[in-house]
């Protein structure tokens, strides 16, 4: 049998699962593959030289599409440099398929080059692993590994969703015509369904006059979800907060907790008090919200799994009868007067990152799909009323800033639609190869916030006393953002003040047009300030 028959055996199984686009980070051990997938005009395949903004550019592609995404690396670092994404993807429940190619194990290990334990590098954070025997001698053999692959393949969409990682040592010769597959096709056809948890949920009497806050994590547009959301509010009293990367949307929800909490007085506070908290989805940024949440001691908890019957059961706590819904008023009330004197506030105190940032959020066109970055970014979004013209979504799994830049690149490579990217300066500088792609999408617009460093630990309480803070907290850089932009043939625009901003930013969405990148130079506005004062005002 062909030293790389199992190889060729990937391809029918990728192809019922719904695989199409491969992203393949360039190199020798992995040649095989980049042979198989290149040669199969049913696989769309792109190159990405960094692994690491390889692992987030294929995160960006899954959750755009819903549909898992192959990712292909050589042996050794490549592997490790992919950690990041992986388990940014497993806490976002994104379906990645990780297959990294191996050195087959030496008498010797010291007479190899490239060679690190391949087999548990993503241990905690990915749904499954498998490790395909080097040498495969006999058709037998061959079908319990492919049978175990595709088991393996079969975890990944299967909800909830995540990545898993394929491990493939091969033997030399790399370089050559690779066989056809001569297995019959299997029976998989799709996920199976997980078994449904026995429902935790209240019965609809028990919920009676309670007062319920129904909060919703970091999650997708679902329209049927949120008529759902809709009806219970008519008929309880109950409250929904859903942030702007739920995509949850309606009149009725609560988008900004960050300053409802902040604006309500001591006896506000405890008429926002819910009585029982039902969430779900993933992860939430307010953190006054949290603070608050975990302060209430008699207050009843109930997490409700994600999921095609998550309508179903929210659905059997509605009630029939109509009624006032004072809690609901109570929160809207709030949230109504401080989102009228956070806007009067931003009028007047001058340009900003969140004077700025406010200015886009609301004049960007409809069905525009905003990627946020992590620190101050997200947080500032949240200050602005979400539109349910928008969608939102941000790296919140882990929240890290090393991938912003790369996943909305492979959103945007998938989309016909106008992405666009907001992050501050050090999260575009430190994933600055994300524009280092050939087929770099011109629908994707990038504005950088730069305020000179990292600005999120100026809006801490505590790390400004300390004598490290310039050097090691803030970390201010030399970079020039206009020439880090044009050595990677991205069109740069900068604009200082207010009035630059709206000249630009109208060009800046405007189908097709060439600008990428727009710096937002407030280094010399006093970020901070603006943004402590909208809370203490």
């Amino acid at each position: 049998m062909h030293h790389l028959q199992h190889i060729a055996e990937l391809a029918p199984l990728l192809e019922r699962i719904g695989t199409r686009h491969i992203i393949i980070a360039p190199g020798s051990r992995n040649a095989p593959l980049i042979q198989l997938f290149t040669s199969n005009k049913n696989f769309s395949c792109q190159s990405i030289v960094d692994e690491r903004s390889a692992g987030y550019v294929a995160l960006g592609m899954a959750r755009e599409l819903e549909q898992p995404v192959v990712l292909l690396t050589t042996s050794g670092t490549a592997v490790l440099n992919l950690s990041p994404a992986v388990a940014e993807a497993f806490h976002q429940q994104i379906p990645l398929l990780v297959l990294t190619a191996d050195r087959p194990r030496e008498i010797i290990t010291q007479f190899n080059n490239q060679v690190t334990d391949q087999r548990a590098p993503y241990f905690n954070h990915s749904k499954g692993f498998y490790e395909i025997p080097a040498q495969l001698r006999d058709k037998e053999s061959l079908e319990g590994s492919i049978h175990s692959v595709e088991k393996l393949f079969q975890e990944a969409v299967r909800e909830p969703f995540g990545p898993v990682h394929l491990n493939l040592p091969l033997t030399e010769p790399l370089y050559e015509p690779l066989p056809g597959p001569i297995l019959s096709p299997g029976s998989f056809a799709g996920a199976e369904e997980a078994p449904e948890p026995e429902s935790v949920l209240h019965t609809a009497g028990e919920l009676e006059g309670r007062r319920i806050l129904i909060l919703a994590g970091m999650g997708k547009k679902d329209k049927v979800l949120e008529n759902t959301l809709e009806e219970l509010l008519r008929g309880r009293q109950a409250a929904v907060v859903a942030e702007n990367i739920s995509n949850l949307s309606s009149d009725l929800f609560v988008s900004t907790p960050e300053l409802v909490l902040a604006g309500a007085s001591d006896e506000e506070l405890k008429e926002l008090a819910p009585e029982l908290l039902i969430a779900f989805g993933q992860q939430v940024v307010s953190k006054r919200l949290k603070l608050f949440l975990q302060s209430l001691q008699d207050m009843d908890v109930m997490e409700v799994q994600e999921g095609p019957a998550l309508a179903e059961k929210l659905k059997a706590l509605c009630a029939r009868e109509q009624a006032e819904n004072h809690f609901l008023e109570t929160w809207k009330k709030i949230e109504k007067r401080e989102l009228s004197h956070a806007a009067a506030y931003l009028q007047q105190a001058g340009f900003g990152n969140l004077t700025a940032l406010a200015r886009i959020l609301r004049h960007i066109p409809a069905q525009t799909v905003v990627h946020l970055g992590n620190s101050t970014t997200i947080r500032m979004s949240q200050l602005v009323k979400a539109r349910a013209d928008l969608l939102y979504f941000s790296n919140r799994g882990i929240s890290g800033i090393d991938g912003c830049l790369s996943s909305a690149v492979g959103a945007a490579m998938v989309s016909d639609q106008l992405h666009l990217l907001i992050l501050g300066d050090l999260s575009f500088v430190y994933d600055s190869n994300g524009l280092w792609n050939k087929d770099f999408p011109e629908n994707l617009k990038i504005v950088v916030l730069n305020d000179g460093g990292g600005g999120i630990f100026r809006l801490l309480e505590g790390p400004d006393r300390m004598e490290f803070f310039e050097e090691f907290s803030v970390t201010g850089h030399p970079v020039s953002l206009e020439l880090l932009s044009g050595a990677f043939g991205r069109r740069y625009a900068r604009a200082s003040k207010m009035e630059e901003l709206d000249q630009v930013i109208s060009s800046l969405c405007t189908p097709g047009n060439s600008l990428s990148v727009l710096e937002l130079d407030t280094t010399g506005s006093d970020n901070s300030r603006i943004f402590k004062e909208l809370f203490s005002s």
